[in-house]
């Protein structure tokens, strides 16, 4: 009892170790940071990935009141106001539109349109402040990917049978340490854990994403990820290996391995 019990927490904890360490290493990580205007700090947030049917709003928070603080932005299809300016200081080639931000409760806004599934804008923020400029971040402008809006249940959905999967992963390569190991049992929910997440939940997450649903049908090829199907097909002849060469503990170990290794290098 005491062994199952360390065994699962064991399972748990890395797999949440490796969902912390493919998050923070990740494409889609967030970009923040701060700077000093006078004292007062400036501090910001910008997301590389948004699901929503509406434009995203990019925010700097700051007491300071008497900026002037514009959006620039590029690579949107359809370009709906403001005019076009050179990058200049931006240290970005290319031209960029620019908008003005709105300041309310120590908040200065702007809105990027909204534009199609897949879409990806380059944006940035610059202040103007006592005649100075500044940039947000001050090296290169984010890149943001943009996406259709995902129900809510669905995500949830989706990271539950992801992590049950890795978890159930993890406990099987685990199980070998045991002295009478049922390593087979294991080995077949984690097959349909990763089955069920490529099959079913990751195309269903990405028709929302592409805004399909009752619209379209996409192509098989934009409804999977290389992700989802490489951990699948590891797990189905896995588990077709450790059925045949039962006892063999380095099978089931070296498993656990390739798919932390999927999970984390390859991006669903």
């Amino acid at each position: 009892m005491k062994q199952n019990f360390i065994l699962w927490l064991s399972s748990i904890i890395i797999a949440f170790l490796a969902g912390y360490m493919n998050n923070v290493t990740g494409p889609n990580y967030p970009v923040s940071g701060s700077i000093g205007l006078d004292g007062q700090p400036a501090t910001f947030k910008f997301d590389r990935t948004y699901r929503g049917n509406d434009g995203y709003f990019v925010t700097v928070n700051t007491d300071e009141k008497d900026i002037n603080a514009f959006l620039l932005y590029r690579n949107v299809p359809k370009l709906s106001y403001s005019k076009i300016i050179d990058s200049g200081s931006t240290n970005d080639i290319g031209s960029w539109q620019k908008a003005e931000m709105n300041y309310s409760g120590k908040l200065y806004s702007g809105k990027l349109p909204v534009g199609k599934p897949g879409q990806k804008i380059k944006y940035r923020v610059e202040l103007n402040y006592k005649g100075n400029k500044y940039y947000l971040p001050t090296d290169k402008a984010v890149t943001i990917q943009l996406w259709g809006k995902v129900n809510p249940e669905i995500l949830r959905i989706y990271y539950f049978v992801l992590f049950l999967g890795l978890i159930l992963a993890v406990r099987t390569g685990l199980e070998v340490f045991k002295d009478k190991p049922k390593v087979g049992i294991y080995t077949i929910f984690t097959v349909i854990s990763f089955f069920l997440y490529a099959v079913c939940v990751v195309p269903l997450v990405k028709s929302y994403e592409l805004n399909a649903i009752n619209h379209s049908v996409p192509p098989v090829s934009q409804l999977v990820s290389v992700q989802s199907v490489s951990l699948m097909v590891l797990w189905i002849i896995g588990m077709i290996v450790i059925f045949n060469y039962k006892g063999k503990k380095f099978i089931p170990i070296t498993l656990t391995a390739l798919t932390l290794i999927i999970y984390i290098a390859l991006r669903a």
